[in-house]
């Protein structure tokens, strides 16, 4: 058995108070692979990045990978006095072996770059392969780059497991994980609360089988934590 957390980190809101949080919450629930959306470089606060942060203090993750990260002016539609940072991120218990990424196409009116950080870690001694999802905030563009990175994948010859924030509150009428089985599928839930909806998701090839489903509801994001356990792996 294997234990994933998917979080969108939130980048640098309010972290002061949800870094602690996030540290216990992984201390007590110790999944072995960890996916991290919206993890930042912010020189206007640190001059390390979110996930080298966190990293301090969970020594028992000595594995990790950051994307490569976009370069951004604005947010919330306001001008930064100082350029920040932003990508993903991937701490692990176990080897990571192998990483890349896969560069979505943009959108018309899409201002952001947007990759899959896919990469295979060895469990017991077998290779398995992962990808990282954090696709576009419209629910046609996440649509869109799901299906070409689902392509992508299925060219290759692949079925990676899939965690992340996918954008999609309708990913499950959307009928595009051929071959998946997806967590809220297995137990619903509300992973933003926010909007009342689910955003967060983790698929898992057919071959494989969900044992547990779980929200982290302590205060670590805007979004709560996806912990899921998988069999098979």
């Amino acid at each position: 058995m294997t234990s994933i957390l998917t979080l969108n980190l939130w980048r640098y809101y309010d972290f002061e108070t949800r870094l602690p949080n996030i540290v216990k919450a992984v201390k007590a629930k110790k999944p072995d692979i960890i996916f991290l959306q919206e993890v930042q470089i912010d020189s206007a606060v640190s001059s390390f990045s979110q996930v080298e942060i966190i990293k301090k203090q969970l020594p028992e993750y000595p594995y990790s990978v950051h994307s490569t990260i976009y370069r951004k002016e604005f947010q919330q539609g306001q001008k930064l006095d100082m350029p920040i940072q932003h990508g993903m991120a991937i701490l692990s218990k176990h080897p990571i072996l192998n990483s890349f990424e896969y560069y979505v196409i943009k959108n018309e009116g899409e201002e952001e770059s947007r990759s899959i950080l896919c990469f295979d870690v060895e469990i017991n001694s077998t290779i398995f392969k992962f990808a990282n999802i954090h696709f576009a905030n419209k629910e046609e563009w996440a649509k869109k780059q799901c299906e070409e990175f689902i392509n992508f994948i299925h060219t290759r010859g692949e079925k990676r497991v899939l965690a992340g924030d996918f954008n999609m509150f309708k990913l499950t009428e959307h009928n595009l994980l051929h071959g998946y089985k997806l967590s809220y599928a297995y137990k619903a839930y509300d992973s933003y609360p926010k909007d009342n909806g689910c955003l967060d998701y983790v698929a898992i090839p057919d071959n494989l089988d969900f044992i547990k489903v779980e929200l982290l509801e302590d205060y670590l994001s805007d979004h709560k934590g996806l912990l899921v356990d998988v069999s098979g792996i």
